[in-house]
């Protein structure tokens, strides 16, 4: 028995126990691997890639591959960065027939001659034997699950394309609630390393002048008062009197503090929290044309 057909005879006990584990994988950095780890005994998959497509874009939501040392990351990397997917004629036809019912497309490597596709054929496929992408739409998002044999091993047979498709809703939902419990973790490293989202947050949720919201914003990045001195233009002292004047204001003592309000801020102003505002003074802000508030300068 060839090792393709062997890794598809698997009892219905150890196929539900996988599926729970891409289920459970849900939200986490498992969740690709969970879902190779499904399907590979399922129809012999040996790479997955899951995609999400936008109106002129596409972003990847995960990926797995049975052998780790498969250059299958770089490929994808290709395939998005380059722009090749605008080429692929499988998603293209994907965005045609996307409907609430997931379906399957068969991706047909041999027949891409056609010099539009080289680059496609040379830089994605050198390797692949057969492809089959599952497209589906949730919620107004469209999701492609492309799943790749190797050249050695055979293409799908009926018994693999049937698997795939008994269980591609049921796929196309998974990614969807993935994407979903993604979207709305907070991104906490973000947070803390961009200078105009920190700025934004201060501002939005503070009552310190432009120079105190700046200064705080280059604490919390972890700038020393030397680094905030350079990176302001002003002098160092400078930093330090508007250092205290903002830890008056928001009733904190040390840096530490300052970092623990503003995460504590930062996740109710971006809606994770319905915690209420720290205690500070609340003087009059002057409203933008935008309608917006801002602190006085």
């Amino acid at each position: 028995m060839k090792p393709t057909e062997q890794r598809q005879k698997i009892s219905a006990d150890e196929s539900r126990g996988n599926l729970a584990a891409v289920i459970e994988g849900i939200g986490t950095e498992r969740f690709g691997t969970a879902l190779a780890e499904f399907l590979r005994p399922l129809s012999g998959v040996d790479h997955c890639t899951v995609f999400q497509l936008g109106g002129d874009a596409i972003d990847v939501v995960a990926l797995s591959s049975c052998d780790p040392r498969h250059p299958m990351t770089l490929m994808v990397e290709h395939f998005v960065n380059e722009e090749i997917w605008r080429k692929d004629p499988v998603f293209s036809k994907a965005r045609t027939l996307l409907a609430t019912t997931s379906r399957l497309i068969r991706l047909d490597v041999n027949d891409m001659n056609d010099r539009a596709y080289l680059k496609l054929r040379t830089l994605i496929y050198p390797q692949a034997g057969d492809g089959i992408v599952v497209c589906g739409r949730r919620d107004s998002a469209d999701f492609c699950l492309s799943v790749v044999r190797d050249n050695p091993n055979q293409p799908f047979g009926p018994e693999a394309t049937k698997q795939l498709s008994a269980v591609a809703d049921t796929l196309i939902s998974a990614i969807a609630k993935h994407v979903s419990v993604l979207a709305h973790r907070p991104n906490v490293k973000f947070a803390l390393t961009d200078l105009s989202e920190i700025e934004k947050c201060l501002i939005a949720r503070s009552d310190l002048r432009r120079r105190e919201v700046e200064v705080c914003a280059r604490i919390i990045v972890g700038l020393s008062a030397a680094g905030i001195s350079l990176d302001l233009g002003v002098g160092e002292e400078t930093v330090k009197t508007y250092r205290k004047r903002a830890y008056s204001r928001l009733n904190i003592g040390c840096e530490r503090e300052l970092l623990h309000w503003y995460v504590s801020q930062w996740s109710t102003w971006r809606g994770y929290l319905n915690a209420p505002q720290h205690s500070i003074s609340h003087e009059p802000q002057r409203a933008t044309k935008s309608g917006r508030s801002r602190p006085s300068h």
